[in-house]
């Protein structure tokens, strides 16, 4: 596998949970919508999250609601990230939303500020030892995006995305 790009996601939701695939719900059809304009398909990328199970809570009606995953969570799920993005290095990562951005450049790091920008910076990586995260020596390019979920409950945010998908594609097309 030669991906162009990494995206990377959150956690599964309930839609990625019953059918196996990352991006199933409706925040899956606006990823597609974005893929398309970036002249991309899903077997030319790779997408993973940042936990690989599905963290939800108990609502009022008994139902399970998906929620963002808690340090705890992150922690169990970082090996298995760390080695899936050392499969690739030198292929651009795309965080997509504040809890891929995070736990690549720490809980400073913020999408609203971040988004759109090309940035070359060393990342997290979980030490075992210590339980805790520590940055590598080495950089990667990193392209923060908002998650599809956000430009399709903000429609006021659509421009911002569509911009921002301009300025990937161009990253792409130059393999800057």
């Amino acid at each position: 596998m030669h991906p162009r790009i990494l995206l990377l996601g959150e956690a599964p939701g309930d839609q990625e949970v019953k059918q196996g695939r990352p991006f199933m719900g409706p925040s899956g059809k606006e990823l597609d919508r974005w893929l398309a304009s970036l002249g991309l398909t899903r077997e030319g990328i790779y997408i993973t999250g940042v936990v690989n199970s599905r963290p939800f809570s108990i609502g009022k009606t008994g139902r399970k609601r998906d929620r963002r995953p808690n340090q705890t969570e992150v922690k169990r799920s970082a090996a298995m990230f760390d080695w899936e993005l050392g499969q690739f290095p030198g292929i651009l990562l795309v965080p997509m939303g504040n809890a891929s951005l995070q736990r690549l450049l720490g809980n400073h790091a913020k999408i609203g500020e971040l988004h759109g920008q090309l940035l070359e910076r060393p990342i997290q990586q979980f030490d075992k030892a210590t339980n805790s995260f520590r940055f590598t020596k080495e950089k990667r390019k990193i392209f923060p995006l908002y998650h599809p979920s956000y430009s399709k409950r903000f429609k006021n945010m659509q421009s911002i995305v569509d911009a921002d998908s301009r300025k990937l594609k161009q990253i792409i097309t130059n393999k800057i």
